[in-house]
């Protein structure tokens, strides 16, 4: 996989429920299995769960807090965990998204890939959006090694223009 190329569309379409607190990955991936991490600290906060059946679903989440989804490939039986920081000031739209949306279930607006940085030897990946800018940082905490591999994040944050 060459890290340094980003595709604009994936096959995957991960989708929030507001009530009750769902989130679902339609078209999940074979060879990617997916996460939750809390939007606010960036800490995983569930295992990830292989795509071998086309779809994922994390149900009876916690209504009060923000999940970003992401993606890795080469799991294997590893148990991985890993963080994300976020480096740009980011604002987080989900609330005033699902105020809007009539109850109904919402697709993730935001898709972010893991660029190659060349500090991967510390097990730390440049996150960036579609121009390639940076806008935070993903690290491999367990296990060591160059698999498995983080590959991107879905999430409902984006750049705080407001504050340039």
């Amino acid at each position: 996989m060459n890290e340094n190329k980003f595709i604009n569309k994936t096959p995957e379409q991960v989708v929030l429920t507001p009530n009750p607190r769902k989130i679902e990955i339609n078209g999940a991936c074979a060879q990617r299995a997916y996460g939750l991490f809390d939007s606010e600290t960036g800490t995983q906060v569930t295992g990830f769960k292989k795509g071998t059946d086309g779809q994922v679903e994390f149900n009876n989440l916690d209504p009060n807090r923000h999940y970003d989804v992401g993606a890795i490939e080469g799991m294997g039986d590893d148990k991985p965990y890993f963080a994300i920081t976020y480096t740009q000031p980011m604002r987080d739209d989900t609330d005033d998204i699902l105020n809007n949306s009539g109850n109904l279930p919402v697709d993730f607006p935001r898709t972010y890939y893991i660029k190659n940085n060349g500090n991967n030897s510390n097990n730390i990946f440049d996150l960036v959006d579609n121009n390639g800018d940076k806008v935070g940082e993903v690290a491999k905490l367990s296990p060591t090694g160059d698999k498995p591999r983080f590959d991107m994040v879905w999430t409902f944050k984006m750049k705080d223009d407001t504050k340039e």
